[in-house]
C-alpha cells in the first residue's frame, strides 16, 4: 500500500490473529510501495502461490496526469479509454503468480461489459484460467460503497474451456451453471445459465436487430441543466420569467424557449409537461447551429443579459475547458437535430421495460434516449415493452441500485424485432402498390 497508516493497521490486525495462536514476532512481508510501479514490484517481489485482493475502485481519469500516463504506459490492459485502476491490478496479479498460482479478487463487475476491459476479457478467455465467478449483480457487498461487485477466481493450471458461475447475495451464494467459454463473447460478457444464454441468442438472431431498423439517439446535454431548463416559467406576451434555484429571477424572450421532456421521470405519454429549455440555436440548411453572439444580443437582448449574468458558471463546465462552439452553447452538440419529432422515449434506468410513444413533435428531450422509426411507433413499442425485452435486459444489461437496469443504446440495439418485413408490405398494400415475387 502507498498509505503508511494502512500498513500499520494491516500489521496490527495480523498480529491480533497470530496472538490468539500464541505466535509472536512475525516479520510480515508487507511493504509501503506503489504496487503499480513495475520497477519496484520487480525489485521487491518474486512469484506467489496465491494472490488475494480488493483493488482500489478508482477511475483512471481521477488520477493525476503523470500517474495516469504511467499506468497506461506500463499496463497493457489499461492502454485505451477511460479505464478503472482495478483492471491494472488484474495484470499485476497475473505477473505475481507462479506457474500453478491462483488469484482471487473482489472487484466491480463492470469489467464484464465495458469497452475498456475488452483486452482483459480476451486474455482471460485465451489463457483459459477462469475457474469461478460469483456475481453479486445489484446486491451491494459493502455497506459504505455503492459498488456492484464480483469475486473472480483465476487458476493458471485450470486450462479448461469452462468456469463455474454463481449469483451472490448479501449473505449467501447460489450456483447457476458451468459456462462454456464458447457461449460467451469477449466483446461483452453475458453471464447467465446456459438455458438463458440460449434464449438470449434466439432473441438476438430472430427477425432484425432494433439498431438495424431504427435510430437510437441520446437527448440534449447542456452540462448545466439548472441554468437552461426551467419548470413553469411565467409567460406574459412575448416575455418569460425564469427563476434560478438560488432565488434570482430573470426575464427572457419567450420565443427562445422550447418545450422539453425529462425522460428519466416520465411514466406515461399523458403526463402534463411543464419544463422549457433556453435554446440558443437557429436552423441553417435544415441543421441547428448556434446563434452568433452579436445576433443573440440584438434579437434576444434579455436572454443575452441573462447569459452574461451566469457566464462565470457556464465557463466552469467541462472542468473549465473552452466550449468550442460558444460560451453560452450547450455542453454537447448531441441531440440538437435528432431529438425533435415523433419518437419512442425510454429512461436510462428502469426496473422493467417502459418504452413510451411520444407524438408531440415540437418537444425535445433530455435525460434519456429516443428511438426514431419510419414505421408504426405503437407496433414497435409493443415489442419493446414485451416480456422478452424484460428477460433480455435482465441478462445483458448493467446492474444499478435496487434492481434497476440500464436501457442504454448498447444494450437494446441487438434486440430482435420480428414481423418488420410483413409490416412494411402491409403499408405498401394500403397504397395499392403491387409487390411482385422474385422471378
Amino acid at each position: 500500500d502507498i498509505d503508511e497508516n494502512a500498513i500499520i493497521k494491516c500489521k496490527a490486525y495480523l498480529n491480533d490473529i497470530t496472538y490468539k495462536y500464541r505466535i509472536d514476532k512475525v516479520d510480515w512481508n508487507i511493504l509501503q510501495i506503489d504496487s503499480l510501479d513495475k520497477d519496484k514490484v520487480k525489485q521487491y517481489f518474486n512469484t506467489f502461490d496465491y494472490v488475494v485482493g480488493n483493488p482500489p475502485y478508482i477511475r483512471i481519469q481521477h488520477l493525476g496526469k503523470e500517474r495516469r500516463e504511467r499506468i497506461q504506459g506500463d499496463w497493457s490492459f489499461c492502454k485505451t479509454g477511460s479505464t478503472d485502476m482495478y483492471i491494472a491490478f488484474f495484470e499485476l496479479g497475473f505477473n505475481l503468480l507462479n506457474e500453478t498460482g491462483k488469484l482471487g479478487y473482489i472487484t466491480p463487475n463492470t469489467y464484464f461489459k465495458t469497452e475498456t476491459a475488452k483486452t482483459l476479457r480476451h486474455y482471460l478467455m485465451k489463457k483459459k484460467i477462469i475457474k469461478k465467478i460469483i456475481d453479486f449483480n445489484y446486491h451491494q457487498v459493502f455497506d459504505d460503497a455503492t459498488t456492484y461487485s464480483a469475486i473472480t477466481i483465476l487458476d493458471k493450471s485450470w486450462k479448461q474451456n469452462k468456469f463455474y458461475y454463481f449469483n451472490g447475495y448479501k449473505e449467501s451464494v447460489k450456483y447457476i451453471d458451468e459456462i462454456e467459454l464458447s457461449n460467451i463473447d469477449y466483446n461483452k460478457w453475458i453471464l447467465a445459465s446456459n438455458d438463458a444464454l440460449k434464449k438470449i441468442k434466439e432473441i438476438e438472431t430472430r427477425g432484425i436487430p432494433l439498431g438495424k431498423i431504427a435510430k437510437i439517439h441520446v437527448g440534449i446535454t447542456t452540462l448545466a441543466d439548472d441554468f437552461y431548463i426551467f419548470k413553469d416559467p411565467i409567460m406574459e406576451d412575448d416575455k418569460a420569467t425564469i427563476k434560478l434555484k438560488d432565488g434570482r429571477t430573470f426575464t427572457i424572450e419567450k420565443n427562445i424557449l422550447k418545450p422539453i421532456v425529462k425522460v428519466s421521470v416520465l411514466k406515461s405519454p399523458n403526463e402534463e409537461q411543464n419544463r422549457y429549455i433556453i435554446f440558443p440555436y437557429k436552423k441553417v440548411y435544415g441543421k441547428h447551429t448556434i446563434i452568433p453572439e452579436s445576433e443573440l444580443k440584438n434579437l434576444y437582448p434579455y436572454t443575452y443579459e441573462y447569459f452574461l449574468a451566469i457566464k462565470d458558471r457556464l465557463l466552469l463546465r467541462d472542468k473549465g475547458e473552452k466550449n468550442p462552439v460558444a460560451w453560452y452553447a450547450f455542453g454537447r452538440s448531441q441531440g440538437l437535430d435528432t431529438t425533435w419529432g415523433k419518437k419512442i422515449l425510454v429512461s436510462p434506468l428502469n426496473l422493467r421495460p417502459n418504452f413510451i410513444v411520444w407524438e408531440k413533435e415540437e418537444y425535445t428531450f433530455y435525460a434519456g434516449y429516443c428511438i426514431k422509426f419510419d414505421g408504426d411507433l405503437h407496433w414497435l413499442a409493443e415489442q419493446l415493452n414485451s416480456k422478452d425485452m424484460e428477460f433480455y435486459i435482465k441478462h445483458v444489461s448493467r446492474d444499478y441500485q435496487n434492481g434497476y437496469k440500464s436501457y442504454a443504446k448498447s444494450f437494446i440495439s441487438n434486440f430482435g424485432i420480428t414481423g418488420y418485413k410483413d409490416t412494411k408490405l402491409e403499408e405498401l398494400a394500403l397504397f395499392n402498390i403491387d409487390v411482385l415475387p422474385n422471378e
